[in-house]
């Protein structure tokens, strides 16, 4: 089986951290899922929450990865519990030791499992204007992009809904943009998510393009509810057609949940992902509009 574009599924990446396929593999056991992304002719899957398992579980999944030839998606830089830390907007040593750790226990666990991109998110400071804690933001960047890059990993900024997600540094891409082009190291690049993107910024397209020199991981989320793609607002055959036609290669995450849980859904949303994945190849050969 398989696809035009790079798929990898999600093993939780959000409380419960259910893993995308929960009902037709029949287990969270993450090993299982990643021999069912095998099976299913998927290229990954994404771990976000791996700092959640402990050294030796992410030791075994990392081990499974590999048998089956896959690639480990994004990993999140911190535990889901401090999302909204400040410390990237703070101007402090502090500050920036805590940065250092996290990224450590992020670095050895990205390892472990086989990944290459670190996803980070930072909380803002309500008590303070915006640009001066975007001005940090792209400081403490810096110096975390050279000790990262060291390890040949790429820190990944993510725009939230700031709808269901308050109070972060990044809710709109054309911010995320303006951010790693301040920083300009190629160890910081984009997360392009759907979700958060048409509920902040509406025009998915049109930001897909903005941003398309910058991203690094395609993330698929149907707006709002973060569901399958069909779900919601999403134009889903014009992003995939984009990708193929300008050959991304990068990773699809499919992090999404589900409108119904079960087998039947699951599988009505593989068969959803087919459909869209087989209509981009028509765009790449110039058969779709």
């Amino acid at each position: 089986m398989s696809w035009t574009l790079r798929y990898a599924p999600h093993l939780g990446y959000r409380p419960p951290f259910d893993p995308l396929f929960s009902a037709l593999v029949g287990s969270d056991d993450p090993v299982a899922h990643v021999a069912f992304a095998a099976e299913q002719g998927f290229t990954g899957v994404l771990c976000a929450a791996a700092r959640r398992w402990s050294a030796g579980e992410q030791e075994r999944v990392g081990q499974a990865i590999e048998r089956h030839g896959l690639q480990a998606g994004c990993v999140l830089y911190t535990t889901f519990d401090q999302l909204k830390n400040t410390s990237w907007a703070t101007d402090s040593d502090d500050a920036r030791r805590w940065i250092s750790d996290e990224l450590a226990q992020a670095t050895a666990a990205a390892k472990r499992v086989g990944a290459r991109q670190l996803a980070v998110l930072g909380g803002a400071r309500a008590d303070q204007p915006m640009g001066p804690q975007r001005e940090v933001f792209v400081q403490n960047l810096c110096i975390a992009a050279d000790a990262v890059a060291r390890d040949g990993l790429v820190l990944c900024l993510e725009t939230l809904n700031g709808h269901t997600v308050p109070g972060m540094l990044l809710h709109h891409m054309p911010d995320a943009l303006d951010v790693v082009r301040a920083v300009d190291h190629p160890a910081v690049r984009l997360i392009f998510d759907t979700a958060h993107v048409q509920a902040m910024d509406g025009n998915v397209l049109a930001e897909l393009d903005a941003a398309w020199d910058h991203i690094e991981i395609v993330q698929l989320a149907d707006c709002p509810g973060r569901l399958e793609p069909g779900t919601g607002q999403v134009d889903f055959t014009g992003v995939l057609n984009v990708l193929a036609r300008l050959g991304y290669q990068g990773l699809v995450e499919l992090e999404h949940g589900w409108a119904q849980h079960g087998v039947e859904s699951e599988q009505r949303g593989l068969d959803t992902l087919r459909i869209l994945d087989e209509a981009a190849l028509k765009s790449l050969n110039g058969d779709a509009p």
